[in-house]
């Protein structure tokens, strides 16, 4: 049975399987789940973090204690069994030492300090997850640890581990929006593979250039340079798809086949260099990459405005120079209420 996630609160998250088994022996099944369920519920993304948090910090090995560390720990114990010889208050019901709640106030007090402390050791020698996340309209360059990078657009969200191996694939997770540079790395066995995890596809690279728009369960790849191959994620029997440049890759929940075209690669990359371009472009799908990417929301006074189509290019620095461009060419008439935007025919 589904869990209703969107109402589990931090004490809900920390107690959940699923949950703990994403903290502790993540997978791409269990990335894919909580990293969607993150961007459709941001809300409950500071929930998840003091609850994975917790998780990690708690889970100390007594072995990997200093001396001192277990010292204090026997201390602390020593003082609950003082604790527990000590007189309780008169009451006409006896309980059991642990069900009081005045001992257990008193050693949650006392183990959590400690433990969070000696935990630490165990918690500095796990893998980082670098978890970044850019804002409506921003873009943000990251440099991944072998020396590739990837470019942010809005609204996104990159996460990898700082610990990659010599010798073993590289492994990224996105959310949104990427332009991948990645470096073409050697190893034993050959060229050492590069993968970015997205809900929809798996796109596997030795050494090229790619651009990838994953958003509401939809995936589109466009290869600017070099070779690529696609998978269906969690999928036992996936077929293979190898890309060439100048292809464009898409792939929608509910299908499961992938559709390849060729297209002009700019018409997917032009973010990357500041710019909108657009060539013969409904209206509606020009609405949905200012929501996507801005945050705006646009509604159409009907359906035969939103079809309508446009083709232009125009520096993309800021979403109002497009909405003017808008109104001019189709004579329309612009109300905004916050994020909110109206386009009407003009009367």
């Amino acid at each position: 049975m589904k869990q209703p996630y969107e109402q589990f609160s931090v004490h809900d998250f920390v107690l959940d399987d699923a949950f703990r088994r994403w903290v502790f022996e993540p997978n791409e099944q269990s990335m894919t789940f909580w990293h969607t369920f993150m961007l459709q519920h941001p809300d409950k993304q500071a929930d998840l973090d003091e609850a994975s948090s917790l998780l990690l910090h708690l889970r100390a090995n007594y072995d990997d204690l200093t001396d001192a560390s277990q010292q204090r720990i026997q201390q602390v114990l020593d003082q609950a069994a003082a604790v527990q010889l000590a007189p309780e208050p008169i009451s006409t019901t006896v309980r059991p030492l642990w069900q009081r709640r005045g001992f257990v106030w008193r050693m949650a007090a006392s183990l959590t300090g400690v433990l969070l402390v000696a935990a630490s050791v165990w918690y500095w020698m796990q893998p980082n997850e670098q978890y970044i996340k850019t804002a409506f309209g921003e873009n943000r360059s990251v440099q991944l640890p072998d020396g590739s990078t990837v470019l942010l657009n809005g609204n996104s969200t990159l996460t990898f581990t700082d610990d990659w191996n010599a010798d073993e694939t590289r492994e990224v997770w996105l959310e949104g929006e990427g332009f991948f540079k990645v470096a073409k790395k050697q190893a034993a066995g050959g060229r050492l593979k590069f993968v970015t995890h997205t809900p929809g596809l798996d796109i596997t690279v030795l050494g090229t250039q790619f651009n990838v728009n994953t958003r509401r369960g939809n995936t589109a790849v466009t290869l600017v340079e070099g070779r690529v191959r696609l998978s269906k994620p969690g999928v036992t029997q996936s077929r293979i798809i190898e890309m060439k440049p100048g292809q464009v890759a898409t792939t929608q929940p509910s299908i499961a086949n992938v559709e390849v075209r060729d297209e002009k690669p700019q018409l997917h990359t032009a973010w990357t260099q500041r710019q909108f371009i657009f060539e013969n472009t409904a209206l509606r799908d020009i609405a949905q990459q200012l929501s996507d990417t801005y945050g705006l929301e646009l509604v159409f006074e009907d359906s035969e405005l939103a079809d309508r189509r446009f083709t232009g290019n125009l520096s993309n620095e800021s979403p109002e120079t497009l909405l003017t461009t808008l109104s001019i060419t189709f004579d329309l008439s612009i109300r905004r209420n916050g994020n909110r935007i109206l386009l009407q025919r003009s009367p």
